[in-house]
Formats: C-alpha cells, structure tokens, sequence
C-alpha cells in the first residue's frame, strides 16, 4: 500500500537530492575528475532543482493561507509570488 508524502516530505526529499547533487559537485572539483559540460550541466540541475523546491514551497505555503482571513492571506500570497518571480 503506498504512502502519500505530505508536502513538507516531497520538499525535503527534493532538497535531499539536491545536495547530493551539490556533494558530487564538490568531489568533482577536490577530486579533479570532471569535465566543462558536465559541470555546468550538474550546476544547472541543481539550480533547476533548487527552483522546484521554491515552487513546491509556495504552492504548500499557498494551500496553508486559504483559512486566513481574506486580506491577510492575499498579503501572503501575493508576497510568496513576489519572492518567486524575483528570481
């Protein structure tokens, strides 16, 4: 029977595999072993993956703001999309 992850679990899971990303990267460059293109293309995963986790956020953000009080939860969601697109 499968489990449905909660949000908070589907972000944590999609950070866990950017830093692993991020851990090769590094052994990478101290071990020496890497070349030009697969770099940069490690470099653009993670920066891909590192804006999912901000899209994930802000949707699980959002569906947390509808029992606020309608001004209050329109500030944050209007705030949340701000900080999305600003990147």
């Amino acid at each position: 029977m499968a489990t449905t992850k909660t949000p908070e679990q589907k972000i944590i899971d999609r950070l866990s595999r950017a830093e692993g990303q991020i851990r090769a990267l590094r052994n990478n460059l101290e071990l020496r072993t890497f070349d030009c293109k697969s770099f940069i293309t490690q470099v653009k995963a993670v920066r891909s993956a590192l804006r999912a986790v901000n899209e994930e956020f802000i949707i699980a953000h959002i569906a947390t703001c509808k029992n606020l009080p309608e001004k209050k939860r329109d500030n944050q969601i209007a705030e949340a999309i701000q900080l999305l697109v600003q990147d």
